[in-house]
């Protein structure tokens, strides 16, 4: 589990079943404004390795829904990811420790592995 801050109140990303789902949905994308696709989780791990502030911001948005502090506004999620950069030295560094703390989560652990196969496939 990872804390950030949403200005001085910590909050925790959580990637429970529910908040991966929703991580998938807010990733995915949708044919003509009907169809919803996820696919989100397959994208997640290239997006967090880039430091793609919209896939982290999504992801922030997914993993801390719920909690008392979570953001309410891209006002907020922008403020945590300039603090973010600000801890962390950038979106890449803070990308790939939340992808060191998916690897040890038994519900995300298969994600990054799948994923570091692939790329190892490629090169």
């Amino acid at each position: 589990m990872i804390k950030i801050k949403n200005g001085k109140k910590d909050i925790e990303m959580r990637f429970g079943i529910g908040k991966l789902d929703d991580i998938d949905k807010a990733l995915g994308f949708k044919v003509q404004d009907r169809v919803e696709l996820g696919e989100g989780l397959e994208k997640l791990v290239p997006k967090l390795e880039s430091g793609n502030a919209i896939a982290i911001a999504k992801i922030i948005k997914a993993t801390t829904r719920g909690q008392q502090h979570s953001p309410k506004n891209d006002e907020e999620l922008e403020g945590i990811l300039v603090d973010l950069i600000k801890e962390h030295g950038s979106l890449k560094k803070f990308g790939e420790i939340v992808l060191e703390d998916m690897g040890e989560n038994v519900l995300t652990q298969d994600v990054i592995n799948n994923s570091k196969a692939l790329e190892a496939k490629e090169i």
